[in-house]
């Protein structure tokens, strides 16, 4: 029961939206604020089949499984809000889903990024790249480097049939 509050209270605090005029940001429980790919520290590994991206992302928590729980939740809100930058064997560049900043989407996102969320529906550990490391940044923390399998184009079909996106 106490995973399962701390998985929901983390990923609602993720997903609460800073009201800026230039860009969106996403916070999580400790306020750390992501709005661009060097703050998500996210790789782009290489080209998935279509529609999909593969990328490599650090993730945080409590035991392993939150770490990673983490890091797909980081994969999906940077394919949101900040895109991923071109990478190794012919990774292409995919931008911003969500561009415009003044789109009232809380309620929307809060539902989505909830623990067992949709968001999990558009992210899976890589088959391909699918290799981790884990390591105690702390005592009391873990931390995950993953590849993951981004649904792109079917995460951006949703948020435009939401009207997220355009």
């Amino acid at each position: 029961m106490r995973k399962s509050i701390k998985i929901l209270m983390m990923a609602l605090a993720a997903m609460l939206i800073a009201g800026g005029a230039s860009s969106i940001q996403a916070k999580d429980k400790k306020g750390l604020k992501y709005n661009s790919t060097t703050e998500y520290n996210a790789e782009s590994l290489a080209k998935g089949a279509p529609g999909t991206n593969i990328v490599r992302l650090d993730g945080r928590g409590e035991t392993e499984d939150l770490a990673i729980e983490d890091a797909k939740m980081k994969a999906v809100a940077c394919a949101l809000f900040c895109g991923f930058p071109s990478g190794a064997n012919g990774a292409e560049a995919a931008p911003a889903i969500i561009s415009d900043p003044s789109a009232d989407n809380s309620k929307f996102l809060a539902d989505f990024f909830k623990s067992g969320g949709e968001y999990l529906n558009y992210v899976k550990i890589s088959t391909t790249a699918g290799s981790k490391s884990v390591s105690k940044a702390t005592t009391k923390l873990f931390k995950v480097a993953i590849g993951l399998d981004i649904s792109y184009d079917a995460l951006k079909d949703v948020m435009v049939k939401n009207g997220l996106a355009k």
